[in-house]
């Protein structure tokens, strides 16, 4: 090989790395779009879904709608090289299997949210920036881990999800969600012990478990006031978290996405169940 050509063919080692990182990306959940963008690479998605609004770039980049009204002729038209989506969105774009990479990840719990982001570092070139990232999410989870260690468990009952105006139809967080992961970090324990998913409970269950505290994680998107949901609660002094006040309304959609800013649910959990102790 003469130097020339020994020139190019180092040159083009030396380029491959930047050339596979400048792939067009296509991210089908916020979750992913943040982990994308908290790993430098926000810049080659090309296209997201609805719900993609943080940070605020993500939602100026276009539309393919979302699992319910997902846009196949406007995903095609983009030509992505990588579709990012979970597994419920498989069946759905299967077909573009030979257009696109698809890589599928499911961070429904922590360890799958850790190795959602090792498998987006991998793909996108940039492993070392996927280590520092799982690095900083793993240290905040240890110091509040530490604080909590030897502290009562605080009985939580997180909901999902019910009936607008009624303590009717309500969906809560079982054991295999990644909240229920960040809950028993933050000092917190599920008081629900059964193994269904998402599982559909009436009051006179929550009055069984009598939690410490309740969380309304529906309120962000269902636009329920906040006084109105304690009023509903009020009457039913007989659960531990009415009687001492602790009914939490959440906004923040951050506590609803399985991402790099995980470490802030963790945070505001603890806050939330020790303020004696200030900021986390």
């Amino acid at each position: 090989m003469n130097m020339k050509r020994k020139a190019k063919f180092y040159l083009i080692l030396t380029l491959l790395p930047v050339l596979l990182s400048a792939e067009k990306i296509v991210s089908l959940a916020p979750a992913v779009t943040e982990i994308i963008f908290a790993l430098g690479k926000g810049d080659r998605i090309i296209g997201n879904t609805q719900f993609c609004d943080f940070p605020e770039a993500a939602g100026k980049i276009p539309k393919v709608g979302a699992k319910l009204d997902l846009n196949l002729e406007v995903l095609i038209s983009m030509q992505p090289d990588i579709i990012f989506l979970y597994p419920s969105y498989y069946e759905k774009v299967k077909i573009l299997e030979k257009r696109s990479k698809l890589v599928v990840v499911n961070h429904a719990n922590l360890q799958g949210l850790y190795d959602s982001i090792k498998i987006i570092a991998g793909e996108l070139q940039v492993v070392q920036k996927g280590s520092a990232l799982l690095a900083n999410i793993k240290n905040t989870f240890a110091a509040i881990r530490e604080k909590t260690k030897n502290k009562k468990k605080i009985k939580t009952l997180l909901i999902a999800g019910r009936n607008i105006d009624q303590l009717r139809n309500m969906y809560i967080i079982g054991r295999k969600d990644f909240l229920n992961d960040i809950l028993e970090i933050a000092g917190g324990i599920n008081v629900y012990k059964g193994d269904i998913d998402y599982p559909n409970i009436s009051v006179e269950s929550v009055v069984g478990m009598n939690p410490d505290f309740i969380i309304e994680l529906s309120v962000f998107y269902q636009q329920i006031d906040e006084k109105k949901v304690k009023e509903l609660w009020g009457k039913y002094h007989i659960i531990k978290a009415v009687r001492n006040n602790n009914i939490k309304v959440i906004k923040d959609n951050v506590w609803l996405r399985p991402g790099p800013r995980v470490g802030q649910i963790a945070r505001k959990l603890h806050r939330m169940f020790f303020p004696e102790e200030g900021d986390s």
